[in-house]
């Protein structure tokens, strides 16, 4: 009942509608509702003989707003209709969660059946804490990793990146932690990872008893920039929920380079300036709360 209340005070009486002016590329350019447009905001843009394709602001340019797609583009059409989503993106995770494999909108792909939403939703993009009032580093965590524990002393509220090359068993040390870790629950974020990689991860090198305290986010190499950098937040969001039941969560993200290239992906799109580095200012704009 609480879920349908929510449902029905999160209505917006007015609906603020623009239209498609042109493709261009990954970019949608829209004309009207600039009012309620904001770079974030979200929308729908309709298509023929298939469903709204969602899609999000990533900018402006002169009097149109700039506008990225989560899926293809086809279908798409000129004068077509844009409506405007007023609410933030959100997710309500609970409990039955673990043990369930979701994308970056927080939909069920694991085929077991549609998920259960909690009475609280959870921003994606919720903002870092302030630094006075952030809680200190807590006592040692026993990673299950008898090198890690002995050579990389982790404690509870730690972060920590783990950088290496390709094929040299970085997969299998996160699904070591994921299994072996004392911690309650484990969050897992494959972010760019290769489509037929992910069922090995899951099935073999994280296995039955890892998943059973776990929850996996997943957005493949193949699909958008914007659908990969959002399972990075949706990873993020699951985390907090967890945090705020008072559980010992583990946090894995796979990779955070291969969100920064999303981002990069997002921001050359739009048309901004490389940098010498060959980063785009973005990516480091959205980093901090990551790293």
């Amino acid at each position: 009942m609480r879920n349908l209340v929510a449902a029905v005070e999160a209505i917006d009486p007015l609906v603020v509608t623009g239209k498609v002016a042109g493709v261009s590329g990954l970019l949608i350019e829209s004309r009207g509702g600039l009012s309620r447009l904001a770079v974030g905001a979200r929308a729908e843009i309709e298509r023929r003989g298939q469903a709204p394709l969602p899609a999000e602001v990533v900018g402006f340019r002169d009097a149109k707003a700039l506008l990225m797609p989560f899926g293809p583009v086809e279908g798409v059409a000129p004068g077509a209709d844009i409506r405007i989503i007023d609410t933030a993106a959100s997710v309500r995770p609970t409990t039955a969660w673990l043990g369930r494999i979701i994308d970056a909108f927080g939909q069920p792909i694991d085929g077991l059946g549609p998920l259960p939403q909690g009475p609280a939703p959870y921003p994606l993009r919720a903002s870092p804490p302030p630094a006075h009032s952030r809680g200190r580093v807590g006592e040692r965590l026993d990673l299950g990793v008898r090198s890690m524990d002995v050579f990389t002393t982790t404690c509870r509220g730690q972060r920590l990146g783990i950088f290496a090359g390709s094929g040299v068993g970085k997969s299998v040390l996160l699904s070591m932690l994921a299994k072996q870790a004392t911690c309650d629950v484990v969050v897992v974020g494959l972010i760019g990872e290769r489509g037929r990689e992910v069922r090995e991860f899951i099935e073999e090198t994280l296995g039955e008893e890892g998943l059973r305290r776990a929850v996996v986010v997943v957005a493949t190499s193949d699909e958008p920039a914007l659908k990969r950098r959002q399972s990075a937040y949706m990873t993020l969001a699951v985390s907090e929920y967890f945090r705020d039941q008072g559980l010992e969560v583990l946090c894995l993200m796979d990779s955070v380079t291969r969100f920064a290239m999303a981002q990069r992906e997002i921001g050359l799109a739009a048309g901004e300036p490389p940098t010498t580095k060959g980063y785009t200012p973005t990516v480091f704009t959205e980093l901090p709360k990551l790293l």
